[in-house]
């Protein structure tokens, strides 16, 4: 059937027949008579000279210059008529269909209620889709009497993807043209690889603006042949428009609509781990408590089998360590479950709570399970603040640091004086003065710091510090000294340091002319999936959702090579050449990094919650000192901002590996093996390429199908050793909101269209069926040609008035 789909070309009007008639330009206006009046005066007034004139001659005279005169005259009255041959041509423009199909990731979730299946493995709504449009007949019949376009939409319009000539003949037994194009021509084989099913229905949209694609579709493809358009969707949207525009819209340009309702329609079995709550820091030796909330749609009363899997810095794989059952009372209702937890060791642990329902299957199981990561610490990270003033976020900065267990905090206030009172381990009032005083700190965070009063002896330290021994610098800009650093030339080894090219500007960043409105923090794709920038309890991104953003950030002429963008200031009057002003971004710079912020607004996040606020500076503080924990431990490691991720997102590797020399390796790629789900590999896994700015790392990225816990492993070179990297993947929670297809929504499109809603499996034989046949026959001029335009007329017309001329003077009338 795909074969003889993809036999023909599309066409946008079949020809029929040609057809060619001689038409004059008569007047349609009383002035456009005035010539041609003028025209029959003419010949009036000639007639009653030639009479008058040829008196005394012979009547053969007066006929001939009569004759003269009056074909001249006619053939001037006939050139203003624009005598032309009109060439036509009649054609047939086919019917039209349109397809409208989801793509968003709501559409990985099956077809059917397993419940109900009978069957291990239930087909997904995309997969069901695929079946309906690649291999049933209803492509087929709709060719019958309409060309078929084929768009895609999640969380916005697709381009075209897919058109499908017209079988249909038009009125009158024309053929319609089955001339193949070069892309389309060629054996059956090769044909049927032009449409890659896979590929056009793939699933990767986070939202559903189903009403917003629609309109926007009906507005770009509104034709007088256009019969309707099917939407093939679960119903769910949770963005944009509502869809009654949309309908509207339809109803008002004689469009009928169709909905095919894809999912179930069965009351949901399904069993969800909500949140998981577990503390970011724990004193070694401390006893500490994660809390799991699970949520169950149509299970209560049936019991739940909860079990707490721990991974340790030296455990190869996670295992069960605690397992509790639970019942669920109550639908939607949230059901706690705590767990008491004391690891005896330091470093890192990831824990993992899965849910198990015993008893029937569920209709989901991608969202049983959730993973947090609690780094357990026996050596407190040793932070040094240098704040060039006290600003606010400094002062606030420095206490959630203090009151930190994790974390030791050092003080310079560089205004300060002897006396002074800071919260603070230790306060100091200079910048240390030689490598073991600096080399004892794991990351210094810099408020707005005047570097002048850092010597350039104590700026090459602090370049080594971070370069060989992996310190971590944070810097945040402001509008007292950051000006001074960018404009001069004594700073340059400060400014290497820093990942962003700052602007020079003449203007204080206070100036509240210029900032009195918020602006949200502009998130690239990085920036969604950094783990030290997930400050909810939940590790979702509510907490930034609810931030009203910052005032100002300090200009930037864009970011250096080799640096992530983890934010930009979204204010659009901001813009420069470079593009967004950058406000959070990083570098890794040799064994350490470092971090800009380009705002000293964070303060801000207080207003939304106090806990949020502190986890950014812890968080930040251990982002800055990652290069610090890890260096000489290994020769390879994986280098990721983030191990959570949701379905669509891309995942961004980065792989640090080098010889047993400690030296760049040789290849210019290295390859990953990746194990999915439910555990068996995944071919062909990722290959990383080079880092042209760093030759001993490779990067690439991964674009997971499916949710689940996904692992990444690479074999050090010449060695034994193997490292490994476990990420989650989880559905999109907007799209997962919805477990049934939702069939008042679908009813509710095709309302006075003149459409129908139907079924998934009806609607192989009900589409073609409530769509009429549009196709209309076209007249198009394709030739007029202008018959006066001759030169033999021209000639004819001077030959004319030469005879006429010549006879009057043989006459002597001349």
């Amino acid at each position: 059937m795909l074969n003889s789909i993809l036999a023909q070309s599309s066409t946008s009007a079949t020809p029929s027949g040609t057809s060619s008639s001689i038409e004059f330009d008569w007047p349609y206006f009383w002035t456009d008579w005035l010539p041609i009046v003028l025209l029959l005066l003419a010949i009036g007034t000639t007639l009653y000279f030639v009479f008058r004139d040829t008196k005394q001659f012979s009547r053969g005279w007066t006929i001939l210059l009569t004759a003269l005169r009056l074909a001249f005259l006619t053939l001037g009255l006939i050139m203003a008529l624009n005598p032309h041959e009109r060439t036509q041509t009649d054609t047939y423009r086919p019917s039209r269909v349109i397809f409208l199909v989801d793509t968003s990731t709501s559409m990985q979730q099956p077809v059917r209620d397993p419940r109900s299946a009978g069957v291990e493995s239930v087909p997904t709504r995309s997969e069901a889709i695929l079946e309906l449009l690649g291999q049933s007949p209803l492509l087929e019949r709709l060719r019958a009497d309409h060309s078929v376009d084929l768009f895609t939409f999640s969380d916005d319009l697709s381009q075209l993807k897919a058109r499908f000539p017209t079988n249909a003949s038009p009125a009158g037994g024309a053929q319609p043209n089955t001339q193949q194009t070069d892309e389309t021509s060629g054996d059956d084989s090769s044909q049927e690889e032009k449409i890659v099913w896979d590929e056009i229905l793939k699933t990767d949209g986070h939202l559903t603006r189903l009403g917003d694609s629609l309109d926007k579709l009906l507005v770009e493809a509104k034709t007088s042949t256009l019969s309707g358009i099917v939407v093939i969707s679960d119903g769910a949207t949770n963005a944009g428009r509502d869809i009654s525009a949309a309908r509207d819209r339809a109803a008002e340009y004689g469009v009928r609509l169709v909905s095919v309702g894809v999912g179930s329609t069965e009351p949901p079995q399904n069993l969800e781990v909500a949140r998981l709550i577990a503390p970011t820091d724990v004193q070694k030796g401390d006893a500490f408590e994660l809390s799991a909330i699970l949520r169950g749609q149509g299970v209560v009363g049936k019991s739940v089998q909860v079990d707490l899997l721990q991974k340790g810095p030296n455990d190869p794989e996670p295992i069960v360590v605690l397992t509790e059952t639970r019942t669920i009372s109550e639908d939607g209702a949230p059901t706690e479950v705590l767990f008491d937890l004391k690891p005896s060791d330091g470093g890192e642990y990831q824990f993992t709570v899965r849910a198990s329902l015993s008893g029937g299957n569920e209709t989901r199981q991608e969202d049983n399970q959730l993973s947090r990561s609690v780094n357990i610490f026996d050596r407190p990270l040793k932070v040094l603040l240098i704040a060039g003033g006290p600003m606010r976020d400094y002062r606030f900065a420095k206490t959630a640091l203090y009151r930190h267990p994790s974390i030791l905090t050092d003080v310079w206030l560089q205004t300060g004086s002897v006396g002074i009172s800071q919260e603070s381990n230790r306060l100091l009032f200079r910048f240390p003065e030689d490598r073991e005083s600096l080399y004892e700190y794991d990351a210094i965070i810099a408020f707005d710091v005047d570097w002048s009063q850092v010597s350039e002896e104590q700026r090459g330290l602090l370049t080594d510090w971070i370069s060989n021994e992996g310190g971590g610098l944070f810097v945040v800009a402001g509008d007292v000294n950051t000006p001074q650093l960018a404009a001069s030339e004594e700073f340059e080894k400060i400014k290497r340091l820093y990942p962003v090219l700052l602007e020079e500007v003449s203007l204080r960043l206070g100036n509240r002319d210029a900032a009195s409105t918020a602006f949200p923090l502009g998130f690239t794709q990085d920036g969604e999936v950094a783990e030290f920038l997930k400050l909810a309890e939940t590790g979702d991104e509510s907490a930034w959702s609810q931030f009203p953003g910052v005032y100002r950030t300090y200009p930037t002429r864009g970011a250096k090579a080799g640096t992530t963008i983890f934010a930009e200031f979204t204010d659009p009057l901001s813009r420069g050449p470079g593009g967004q002003p950058v406000l959070l971004a990083a570098q890794r710079f040799g064994q350490g990094q470092v971090v800009y912020l380009g705002s000293p607004e964070m303060w801000r996040l207080r207003s939304v919650d106090e806990s949020y606020y502190e986890r950014f500076w812890i968080k930040s503080v251990r982002k800055a000192a990652e290069g610090r924990s890890k260096r000489g431990l290994q020769r390879s490691l994986f280098i990721l901002d983030g191990t959570e991720f949701e379905l669509g997102q891309t995942v961004p590797l980065r792989v640090r590996s080098v010889t047993p020399q400690f030296e760049p390796l040789v290849s210019e790629e290295i390859s990953l093996e990746l194990y999915g789900p439910n555990g068996s590999p995944i071919l062909p896994g990722p290959i990383l390429v080079r880092d042209p700015l760093r030759p001993e790392e490779f990067v690439g990225d991964y674009r997971p199908l499916v949710a689940g816990a996904y692992r990444f492993e690479y074999q050090v070179p010449e060695s034994s050793d193997q490292i490994q990297q476990n990420i989650e993947v989880q559905f999109p929670r907007q799209e997962a909101a919805s477990l049934v297809q939702e069939v008042e929504q679908l009813r509710r499109l095709v309302e006075g269209t003149g459409g129908e809603y139907v079924s998934l499996e009806e609607a192989a034989a009900a589409v073609p069926k409530l769509l009429p046949n549009k196709g209309e026959s076209v007249t198009i001029d394709q030739k007029i040609e202008e018959l006066w335009d001759r030169k033999f007329l021209m000639f004819l017309m001077v030959l004319l008035v030469s005879a006429e001329w010549l006879t009057r003077k043989l006459l002597k009338l001349a």
